[in-house]
C-alpha cells in the first residue's frame, strides 16, 4: 500500500481512539521520512491533524514532525521516543487508575482504551466493579466496550444513552477518557457533557483517565466538533456532531502517568 493511500484511511478513521492513530502515524511518517520532501511530510502531518482536530496527540504529533522534517534520522529517533513515553504514560495511568477505581457501580460513555485496560486490571486484581455502558451513538463505541469488558470477565451492562441518565444516582462514579484536555475544559464524545451535569446534579464524581500526551493548549473551536458517522441511513438532516466540550467545573479530575489529582489538568500548562 503506497503512503498517501495509508495517510487517507487514517484521516477517515473514525472508529480508533487517538492513541491508536497517533502510533499508527507516527509508523508511517517514520517510514516515508526519508521518501518523501519535508514539505510533503509536514503537509501529511498537518492533514492528519486537521482530519481529526479534536484529537491532542496528533497536534503534537504534527509539531514534532515540522521540527524535525529536514533531519530524517533525527525525526526517526524523535518519533520513537515519542512513541515510547506514549506507552509509558499510559501503563502508568492505568495503574493508578485501576487503584483509584471504586469498588461498586461506574458509568463510562464511548470506548477508551484506557478506561478499558484500567477497568480489567481493577477486576484482575479483585475489586467487584460492575460497568454501565452506554451505547454511544452515533458510532456505537459503546457496544465494542460492552463487549471486551465482558470477554475480560468484567461486570457490564450494555444500556441505551438516554438509559444513562436513570443509572447515574446509582453510581458511585463516572469515569471516561478524553481526546483532548483544553484550558476551557475536556473533550470526549459527544454527550460527556450533558452526562457531566447529570452526575454533578446526582453528586457523582467525574474523573477522566489520560496522559500528559491528552493536554492541548488551544481553546474549544468549532472544528474540534468534527465529523461523526450518520445516526441513520436516511436522506434527511442527521445532527453528525461527533465530539463536545465538558467545562472543568463538571470534572472532579484528572487520573494521568503522575497519578489522580482534582485540577490536575492545570499543571498540563503550569496555572
Amino acid at each position: 500500500m503506497d503512503w498517501q493511500t495509508s495517510l487517507q484511511r487514517l484521516c477517515d478513521d473514525r472508529r480508533s481512539g487517538a492513541s491508536t492513530l497517533t502510533r499508527k502515524a507516527a509508523h508511517l511518517f517514520a517510514r516515508i521520512a526519508k521518501q518523501v520532501t519535508p514539505f510533503d511530510l509536514i503537509a501529511a502531518a498537518e492533514r492528519l491533524h486537521r482530519a481529526h482536530p479534536a484529537m491532542a496527540p496528533l497536534w503534537h504529533l504534527k509539531n514534532l514532525v515540522a521540527a524535525s522534517a529536514e533531519h530524517p534520522d533525527q525525526l526517526g529517533r524523535a518519533l520513537r521516543d515519542f512513541v515510547a513515553a506514549l506507552i509509558a504514560h499510559e501503563e502508568a495511568a492505568v495503574s493508578h487508575a485501576a487503584a483509584w477505581l471504586p469498588d461498586g457501580t461506574v458509568l463510562t460513555h464511548s470506548f477508551s482504551s484506557l478506561v478499558f485496560r484500567a477497568l480489567v486490571h481493577a477486576h484482575r486484581s479483585g475489586k467487584r466493579i460492575r460497568v454501565i455502558c452506554p451505547i454511544a451513538l452515533p458510532g456505537g463505541e459503546g457496544r465494542l466496550l460492552a463487549q471486551r469488558v465482558r470477554r475480560a470477565g468484567g461486570n457490564v451492562l450494555l444500556v441505551a444513552d438516554l438509559q444513562a441518565f436513570a443509572w447515574l444516582p446509582q453510581c458511585s462514579a463516572m469515569v471516561i477518557g478524553a481526546d483532548a484536555l483544553c484550558p476551557d475544559g475536556l473533550v470526549h464524545k459527544v454527550g460527556t457533557r450533558p452526562l457531566a451535569h447529570a452526575a454533578r446534579q446526582a453528586g457523582v464524581p467525574v474523573w477522566s483517565i489520560a496522559t500528559s500526551e491528552k493536554g492541548l493548549p488551544l481553546p474549544w473551536h468549532e472544528p474540534m466538533r468534527g465529523v461523526a458517522p450518520p445516526i441513520a441511513p436516511l436522506s434527511i438532516p442527521q445532527d453528525r456532531t461527533l465530539y463536545d466540550l465538558t467545562e472543568w467545573a463538571l470534572i472532579t479530575g484528572v487520573i494521568t502517568e503522575a497519578g489522580a489529582g482534582g485540577e490536575s489538568h492545570r499543571k498540563l500548562w503550569g496555572t
